[in-house]
């Protein structure tokens, strides 16, 4: 019974402080929008604005002269993320209603929902060298980003809130969060993103283990 006390107790593993900062951490190259930190049980929401075909714009390619898909740089989110230790982590975007937007003409603005269609693209390393391009490859390796090591992306047109989730090391990580609407609506559209992570499976599990086996040394 004291060892599945002890097994209990050591596979909680304790969560840490996510930290979510407005802005790039380096100059150069992707203008980050966010630079988020992650430890192993983390959690982190931030609300923001894009445009409304940010993640993908179809004026811009011929997929059936198999052109590849490409989106608007300036009008989409970046995040730079850090993975403080391995982990499974989870991204869930979905539309948020009431974002503030102010614009020159009127500072209370906020900005629309109707035409969020939540897409993502995340890659390995950030991008921090050289200079970027008004658009970029939603589905692949960024020419202009030479850093990134494309991973996965989510692309949606048809519903409100996307999620997906990946078993990834600790590192460094780039997110573009934007929406995939027809190119017809012009007003920024509101999200809502959150990030979490979880132990990898196993992990809370060795960590028992071993507090079980320095427990009997002790006692030896």
């Amino acid at each position: 019974m004291k060892y599945l006390m002890i097994l209990a107790a050591c596979a909680a593993l304790p969560a840490t402080a996510a930290t979510v900062t407005p802005g790039d951490p380096v100059a150069g190259g992707i203008g980050y929008r966010w630079t988020v930190a992650l430890g192993v049980s983390d959690a982190a929401t931030f609300d923001r604005h894009v445009g409304a075909w940010s993640w993908e714009d179809n004026s811009l390619f011929n997929a059936g002269l198999g052109e590849p898909p490409v989106g608007w740089t300036h009008t989409s989110d970046w995040v730079a993320l850090t993975l403080d230790a391995a982990t499974v982590f989870t991204l869930r975007l979905e539309r948020q209603a009431g974002v503030s937007a102010p614009t020159a003409q009127d500072p209370n603005a906020v900005a629309g929902s109707a035409s969020m269609f939540p897409s993502f693209t995340i890659w390995a390393g950030w991008d921090n060298d050289d200079g970027d391009s008004h658009t970029y490859n939603n589905r692949g390796n960024v020419v202009w980003a030479e850093d990134l090591v494309y991973l996965d992306h989510v692309d949606n047109s048809t519903v409100t809130a996307v999620e997906r989730t990946w078993a990834l090391a600790a590192g460094q990580y780039s997110i573009v969060l934007g929406s995939n609407a027809p190119a017809t609506d012009t007003q920024r559209q509101g999200y809502r993103a959150t990030l979490t992570t979880v132990p990898e499976p196993g992990v809370g599990v060795l960590v028992a283990v071993a507090g079980v086996v320095a427990l009997r040394r002790r006692r030896a």
